[in-house]
């Protein structure tokens, strides 16, 4: 079968990256013969990878807005007639060419669509009707959680046929010896909560911090290790100081793929409390959560977004309302009282994120592109 996935970019270490390599990846490895359309800017990056199939960085540079200078570019169709099904990966706004590449060489179109990005451009002219009319060409739409399929067929007024198929994590990536005895070190042999991920203010980094207090009354041995960087940064490490947790708050910063491995293997809970900073802009999923559930650890979350598809609530982890900051110390503290409970969250999260594993992940959309094909 021959696919032509479009795709924004392939770097590793964005979001959207890292769902294209892994999915490419083991949809090659599944038999696909896949050629991927990224932009033309990440031909350097595509070269660097030395990916085992076809890439063509023909597509324009990413645009916001359609009407931006590259916005005209949207608009050209590319040469799909060798291809069995198109598949844009990300919806807006390369569902554009992907759509008009599909229809004008009479190939089924699968689309995708990743939480805000999936969502926003709805609520705006002319994206609206330019993304309604590649909803409605869709073949099939495929989304990585219940809460995005909801924003999507509120926001388009439409009864679109939408299936649900999370993203994934590679779950062998976490089961190698990392030195976790060095973080154990550097944290003195506390109890480490750890949150990974940019330091952007919808993260939620602020709330862990405002119900550490809590926290700390009962268990003074625990350290809150963040690993990532952003612009909240300075706004995070203020609160810090503010809330004097200077000794038990931990920037970490960037780490390297070893490393985060290594850290997440370390953690006791892994605490992530994203918020919904308004009904557009939210988590679709959450990869991160199953990154630390490979790695056997409970988790504390907000229902925030596609988050209870990441986490199965008194499963794999413990989820309380959006923003609720007496919540989050409540169950961070349940957890650490309990090692039983955590333990069977941990141990349960490590089956689920297999259940999730990226090869899994292909599979279904393997199955989706033969379904689309038998019609």
């Amino acid at each position: 079968m021959r696919v032509a996935l479009f795709s924004s970019t392939i770097e590793p270490k964005d979001g959207y990256g890292n769902i294209t390599f892994e999915l490419s990846r083991e949809l090659h490895a599944q038999g696909i013969d896949l050629t991927l359309f990224l932009p033309k800017n990440q031909q350097e990056a595509a070269a660097r990878m030395a990916l085992p199939f076809s890439v063509r960085c023909e597509l324009p540079k990413y645009v916001y807005r359609i009407f931006e200078r590259n916005g005209p570019g949207y608009f050209r169709t590319f040469d799909v007639s060798s291809f069995d099904v198109v598949h844009d990966l990300f919806s807006f706004p390369y569902c554009i060419p992907a759509a008009r590449s599909a229809k004008k060489y009479g190939k089924p179109l699968v689309m995708g669509a990743q939480g805000t990005h999936g969502v926003r451009p709805l609520t705006y002219r002319p994206e609206r009707w330019l993304l309604k009319k590649c909803f409605s060409q869709a073949n099939a739409i495929a989304v990585p959680s219940a809460y995005t399929k909801k924003r999507i067929l509120e926001e388009a007024k439409e009864d679109y046929a939408i299936d649900i198929i999370h993203n994934g994590v590679r779950f062998d990536r976490f089961q190698k010896k990392t030195d976790t005895e060095s973080i154990k070190h550097h944290y003195a042999g506390k109890k480490m909560l750890l949150t990974v991920g940019g330091l952007w203010g919808r993260k939620g980094h602020d709330l862990v911090l405002r119900a550490l207090p809590d926290v700390l009354k009962k268990h003074p041995n625990v350290m809150y290790g963040i690993v990532g960087d952003g612009n909240a940064r300075a706004d995070l490490e203020a609160l810090t100081k503010e809330l004097g947790l200077t000794a038990n708050v931990d920037f970490a910063g960037r780490k390297s793929d070893d490393d985060l491995v290594a850290y997440f293997q370390t953690c006791d809970i892994y605490v992530h409390t994203p918020r919904v900073v308004d009904k557009n802009k939210f988590e679709g999923f959450g990869i991160v959560y199953l990154e630390a559930s490979a790695c056997g650890k409970p988790i504390v979350a907000t229902d925030a977004g596609g988050i209870r598809d990441a986490v199965l609530d008194n499963e794999t982890g413990l989820i309380v309302q959006d923003g609720d900051i007496p919540a989050i110390s409540a169950k961070i503290i349940r957890l650490l009282d309990d090692q039983n409970l955590a333990k069977k969250l941990g141990d349960r999260g490590r089956e689920y994120a297999k259940e999730n594993d990226w090869g899994v992940i292909a599979g279904r959309f393997v199955s989706l592109y033969t379904s689309v094909l038998e019609g």
